[in-house]
């Protein structure tokens, strides 16, 4: 993911979470914080400005569009969502393509997100789906190596959450996802056929054990005819 695009992802989280309301700060104060350009608040700007979540006016004010916050973020349970195999299953054969599969330090952002100390490892995984051998998915997934060990290319190859709940013996908790439309990225069109011009479901992520430890910040790009998502009312029935 690209600096901006992290940026524009990081302040989708902060309109959620209430920390901005009404208004984002100035471009000048949001490169500091971030502690980067002007240029690059800008474009993350942008990329919210396409995604309807913000509308600059006159002046030096961003205005947050409050109605569309509510279909940002989802709270859901993640045993509801058990992977791209079990959703698929009776719908075809899914393989996975490993674009990428490595272990390396988290960055800082990954350790505030993944409560991690600096010198914890993450796997790094980008994994391309495929359903009866036609591309679906485009999976980007972080996960912590001390919360989720043992995970090889064979795992990879077949379905990781049917590994961590049959061999790790671990539950799955709540969800919070950032749902979002967007245009196709290089490795969309590459990995997803895409067009230049399909809309890509993009879906990012932090799912949580049933003890709340979270063990995957991820970003799924979905192509268009096989981006679906169920959503349950966790509300429903409660007194």
């Amino acid at each position: 993911m690209k600096k901006y695009e992290q940026i524009a992802t990081e302040i989708e989280r902060k309109i959620i979470s209430g920390e901005y309301k009404d208004f984002l700060p100035k471009q000048i104060e949001l490169a500091k914080e971030y502690d980067t350009s002007r240029v690059t608040i800008s474009r993350a700007f942008n990329l919210l400005k396409d995604r309807e979540i913000i509308d600059p006016i006159k002046g030096h004010w961003t205005k947050i569009k409050s109605k569309n916050i509510s279909k940002l973020l989802i709270d859901s349970d993640a045993n509801k969502t058990n992977g791209f195999t079990n959703h698929s299953l009776g719908g075809g054969i899914v393989t996975s393509h490993i674009i990428a599969f490595d272990q390396r330090m988290p960055t800082d952002e990954e350790c505030q997100v993944l409560r991690l100390a600096k010198d914890d490892l993450v796997y790094d995984i980008i994994r391309q789906r495929l359903l009866n051998g036609i591309p679906a998915k485009l999976e980007y997934t972080i996960m912590p190596v001390k919360v989720i060990p043992g995970i090889t290319d064979d795992i990879l190859h077949k379905s990781i959450y049917g590994y961590i709940k049959e061999h790790l013996h671990l539950n799955f908790g709540k969800a919070n996802r950032i749902i979002t439309a967007e245009k196709p990225d290089a490795y969309d069109i590459k990995y997803l056929d895409c067009s230049k011009d399909d809309p890509v479901l993009c879906v990012r992520q932090i799912k949580f054990l049933d003890d709340n430890t979270p063990f995957e910040y991820s970003e799924t790009r979905n192509k268009y005819n096989y981006g679906s998502l169920m959503i349950y009312d966790s509300t429903r029935g409660a007194s």
